[in-house]
């Protein structure tokens, strides 16, 4: 061997030395700092950061850990192209390709949802599609932020679309996932997505309360993204009550806030664009182009301000506004076809009217008929779609309004019985006759204490109850399932659990309808219930699925249970709801182990064994190990 080599091969041996030693740590310190990443704890709001973000990232991972690389490729997939949805596809595509190879469920989420954020810009259908494939994964994963993570990406897109039940089922669907886990600053943030969902309803009241929430949450941990949001959509919920004043302000305070922050044009852009509407709504067509001109500006990066139909839409409105009909028409006509793209129902039903009154005004008013005819099918259509939005919601008012009012009842009676007992005092002569009315008193309110005590334990039973199945809700399921564990625990006796999930019921709901989906969830809870024994607890714990408490019972009574409840739900016969309607669902069993310290670790177990009978196939039955 050459001697000027043995230098060179003693530093290598060294560092191969140093490596080894250090690989845990860098592992360690990998791990920590993508989860800071993942979890929005480093500010990534610039390419600067991006940058130093990722060059930390790379520093830190292990020479020749594949899976951990892969973590890397995901962090770069969702941050480096924010400009670029072309590149970000592609650089998805082989990431996927690999992580499927290397059988990386994890990684296949991250770059499906990564893929499905790029689709965004110009194919609202691909994303959607993305972000169901990337959420199905996260579920094989058993992975509660990637599970989490796409029922926020996937009801955001619901939303742009206009369903807004969905979506807010979907963010709904989220918050019980990380609330679950213990996921708190994505539950915290995800209070964003709950009030842009009541906005997008109509419920602005509501939707300014959680977003006002998010507002301050956003401030309290210093997190840039979820602050220039919150301001965002409050500003939307201003401008749509046309509420100018406040719009212009809060929208202002989003375009100083990612001008500091050196935020990307995307940020710029939209603040921009908001303005440009808060500028509309005070009646201000000049300030509202201006700022039209400066979004698209802003907003040319990647195209996107080629796939943003409301800036033609604002730009319509503002030369609408200053008479000028014709220019008015070319930009709606250049907006129509981008909001069918995305279908953005919500938004083409206004374009429909506006465009309507600028043909009316040029004189072209069979163009203007069309519109009309156009605006009014579409606005029956979300008129009939927002009917069953609105059921819950009035619901949850009618309920509030009605303890309330009960509330100030009592209060009132309580006011009357101390001046009543003011006017006794009062009156010495007549001590006795007030003794006797006291008494008298004290019978009447004891009789309205016990009426009171019998109409809450009712209330009590109805709080406690599923208002569809007629089952346990999840609170009290859960609450009985823990006072079954402590039993257990007491008494040396065995304890199991089972989680049903109907399989494919979105199918249900999406061919037949909610009300289909709702009398099938009300038969399967039925059916549930007549197999049960006496001493075991059923519940419904999440919208398909259903929780079932089995004291005193061994894993294999236990699934032997599971398995005449997946033969009720089979032999069900729902042809008078839809025809060829058949249903089918999935079990998870677990078992209560010593080592189990909370309630919380069987029911992860059972969920995954649910998970994986899902995985396998549906239909079946999995008890974990």
């Amino acid at each position: 061997m050459p001697r000027h080599f043995r230098p060179a091969l003693f530093a290598a041996a060294m560092l191969a030395i140093a490596t080894t030693a250090h690989a845990q740590t860098s592992a360690a310190g990998f791990d920590r700092l993508f989860r800071q990443i993942d979890d929005g704890e480093v500010e990534v709001v610039n390419e600067r950061q991006v940058g130093a973000a990722l060059d930390r990232l790379q520093a830190l991972l292990p020479p020749g850990d594949a899976r951990r690389a892969r973590l890397y490729r995901a962090t770069v997939c969702s941050l480096r192209f924010p400009h670029d949805s072309r590149a970000a596809i592609a650089y998805a595509g082989r990431g996927l390709d690999e992580a499927r190879r290397a059988g990386d469920l994890d990684a296949q989420a991250r770059f499906e949802f990564c893929r499905g954020y790029a689709y965004e810009t110009g194919d609202i259908d691909a994303a959607l599609r993305a972000y169901d494939r990337g959420l199905q994964l996260a579920r094989r994963a058993e992975d509660a932020r990637l599970i989490g993570d796409g029922y926020v990406l996937r009801g955001a897109i619901h939303s742009l679309q206009g369903e807004q039940a969905l979506a807010l089922g979907d963010f709904l669907a989220a918050q019980a996932v990380f609330d679950r886990a213990r996921l708190a600053r994505r539950a915290e943030t995800n209070l964003l997505n709950i009030g842009m969902a009541y906005r997008r309803m109509g419920f602005h009241t509501q939707a300014l309360v959680y977003l006002r929430e998010s507002e301050n949450y956003a401030r309290a941990v210093d997190s840039y993204p979820d602050l220039y949001s919150a301001l965002m959509q409050q500003g939307y919920a201003y401008e749509e009550q046309h509420r100018g004043d406040e719009a212009v302000r809060l929208f202002d305070r989003a375009l100083a806030l990612a001008l500091a922050r050196g935020s990307d044009a995307i940020d710029r852009g939209y603040a921009h664009l908001g303005l440009a509407h808060a500028w509309l709504a005070r009646g201000d067509a000049s300030r509202a182009l201006g700022h039209v001109v400066q979004a698209r500006r802003e907003l040319a990066v990647d195209h996107t301000a080629d796939h943003e139909p409301m800036l033609d839409q604002a730009e319509g409105l503002a030369l609408q506004m200053q008479g000028r009909h014709r220019a008015a028409i070319a930009a709606f006509d250049r907006a129509e076809p981008l909001m069918r793209a995305q279908d953005a129902s919500r938004y083409l039903v206004l374009l429909h009217r506006a465009r309507a009154a600028s043909e009316e005004a040029v004189g072209d008013g069979g163009a203007a008929l069309a519109d009309l005819q156009a605006h009014d099918a579409l606005a029956r259509r979300l008129q009939r779609q927002a009917d069953g939005q609105q059921v819950t919601v009035w619901r949850m008012r009618f309920d509030t309004a009605r303890r309330q009012l009960e509330g100030e009842r009592l209060d009132l009676e309580r006011r009357r019985r101390d001046q009543a007992l003011r006017a006794l005092e009062r009156e010495r002569p007549w001590r006795r006759l007030v003794l006797v009315l006291g008494l008298l008193l004290l019978v009447a309110l004891a009789a309205l204490a016990l009426l009171q005590w019998r109409e809450g334990r009712r209330l009590r039973l109805l709080a406690l109850s599923d208002a569809l199945t007629g089952l346990a809700n999840r609170r009290w399921i859960l609450q009985l399932a823990q006072r079954a564990v402590r039993e257990a625990r007491r008494e040396g006796r065995p304890l199991s659990l089972v989680t049903l999930d109907l399989d494919h019921f979105k199918c249900v709901n999406d061919a037949h309808g909610h009300a289909v989906g709702d009398a099938v969830l009300a038969r399967a809870g039925a059916a549930f219930a007549r197999v049960m024994r006496r001493q075991d607890r059923l519940g419904r714990s999440g919208g398909e699925e259903f929780l079932v408490v089995l004291p005193g019972t061994t894993p294999e009574e236990a699934a032997a249970i599971a398995d005449r409840l997946r033969e009720a739900a089979t032999s069900l016969r729902l042809d008078d709801l839809a025809p060829g309607l058949a249903l089918r669902t999935s079990a998870g069993v677990a078992t209560l182990r010593p080592d189990d310290r909370r309630l919380q670790d069987l029911l992860q177990r059972a969920d995954a064994a649910l998970y994986r009978a899902k995985a396998a196939g549906r239909d079946r039955v999995i008890v974990a190990d």
